[in-house]
């Protein structure tokens, strides 16, 4: 357990802590409020396209080995990221840290969920938790520093290198955690290959008409449109053939597989909308520096580990699950609705205390909808039904970011506009999990035994 939270913390530090350092690395670099959106989405998207292929491989093979790949593609890419000349050379560097980061999420939710029964993990969703508080609450703070320190914003994507290093040395140290199912099955890469060109076809098309001034109509942008569904379509197309697709499309017929990727659409792309926009507004917009923006974004993820650790526990203690969704969906829609009023004039505790309740609505929703799925689906199909809503809460962020960035100014109306959008996805997001089956949590992993209704 304690090389499996080592990972998700290398994990969850180089998702979150170059936030602060996004307007000085785009100042620097280049790429203006595209760029900076750009930064979060490229890995968003290779985290989201990589998932379901880690999910699957999961199911099938060695988990202890692929953590360890997994982490060692994290590590490499954060010392080319770290190294970038160029913010193209930067992108490549957090396309690997996505793989890496895809990985390891994945693998430990599988990892989890094959050898904890559903009604115990909340127990375990509470040590995550602990992880989460540790270094999603420190991240910003430590992203600010290093910005205003001599050693710069290059070592906010260095300092993910030797924990990387670490978990890897804790994980050779300990057993085997669960044994892969062994097949000669192979994954399909051809399907992965057209999602991923797809829709990174289609993000393109958007930022070329929002903040690249292409028209809709250009050649260029009806180009990289046509062709992105195309590529979109076909993949489609191939998963619904393969013997073992990355993106099964089966589970789209269960309502809570659904209604759970839909809550987490809304959730993945609050978080990193909240993070990502708010950081550029405290230190465009209000004038605060690198280390003041990241101390401002504390409360966002000191809310996200206190509601996911408590919430897990009383799930483990009680049993009830719904409940939480729901509470979780609320607070995310009044914390948005009051951020949707910020400008230069806002008080900074009323725009704090907001931004706690969004942490607060997404620490329940991100792990619990990872519940709600896996204590639906067959135990055999665990990896790839958690997969399958991570990749879905990934590509939401990825695709919602520059679509936000592109059809919505980058100053104070700008981003209270970006909130009043995210609380109308907050609603729908409530929606959502109260259409979800209040099923009891399974107290086996047996394959077809049947459980109390």
């Amino acid at each position: 357990m304690f090389a499996l939270l080592a990972a998700v913390f290398t994990a969850l530090l180089s998702g979150t802590v170059a936030f602060p350092a996004l307007p000085t690395i785009t100042s620097e670099l280049g790429g203006g409020t595209a760029g900076l959106t750009w930064i979060i989405t490229i890995s968003l998207l290779a985290n989201a396209t990589s998932t379901p292929i880690w999910g699957t491989l999961a199911d099938l093979r060695n988990p202890k080995a692929l953590i360890e790949l997994a982490l060692l593609i994290l590590a490499g890419g954060s010392v080319v990221a770290a190294s970038a000349p160029t913010l193209g050379v930067l992108f490549v560097g957090r396309a690997l840290q996505g793989v890496g980061m895809g990985g390891v999420v994945t693998i430990t939710v599988a990892v989890l969920g094959a050898i904890i029964p559903p009604r115990e993990q909340g127990r375990y969703s509470g040590y995550v938790g602990v992880v989460i508080a540790v270094s999603m609450a420190g991240s910003p703070l430590l992203g600010g520093m290093l910005v205003d320190s001599p050693l710069g914003w290059r070592a906010c994507f260095l300092v993910c290198a030797p924990p990387a290093a670490l978990a890897v040395l804790a994980l050779r140290h300990t057993p085997q955690p669960v044994a892969g199912q062994r097949s000669k099955v192979r994954i399909d890469w051809l399907g992965a290959a057209l999602l991923t060109t797809g829709v990174t076809s289609l993000l393109v098309c958007v930022t070329l008409t929002g903040r690249g001034g292409q028209s809709w109509v250009s050649w260029t942008s009806t180009g990289y449109l046509v062709v992105g569904a195309s590529l979109v379509a076909a993949a489609l197309v191939v998963e619904r053939r393969a013997q073992t697709p990355v993106l099964p499309l089966d589970l789209l017929g269960e309502r809570t597989v659904v209604c759970t990727i839909a809550a987490s659409v809304s959730a993945g792309l609050g978080f990193y909308a909240t993070q990502s926009f708010l950081a550029a507004f405290f230190q465009s917009v209000r004038d605060q520096s690198a280390t003041a923006a990241g101390v401002l974004l504390t409360p966002m993820v000191v809310g996200l580990a206190l509601s996911s650790i408590v919430s897990g526990r009383l799930i483990t203690r009680f049993g009830r699950w719904k409940v939480f969704l729901v509470a979780g969906a609320l607070l995310q829609l009044v914390g948005c609705g009051a951020l949707a009023s910020v400008d230069t004039t806002s008080a900074l505790w009323l725009i704090e205390l907001a931004v706690l309740l969004c942490g607060l609505g997404i620490g329940m929703l991100l792990q619990n909808l990872v519940l709600a799925v896996q204590n639906t689906v067959d135990p055999v199909r665990i990896g790839a039904a958690g997969g399958a809503v991570l990749y879905f809460r990934s590509i939401g962020a990825a695709v919602g970011l520059p679509v936000l960035a592109a059809a919505l100014p980058a100053h104070s109306e700008g981003t209270g506009r970006v909130f009043l959008a995210l609380a109308a996805l907050a609603l729908v997001s409530l929606g959502a999990v109260a259409l979800i089956p209040n099923r009891p949590l399974r107290t086996n992993l047996d394959p077809g035994r049947s459980e109390p209704t």
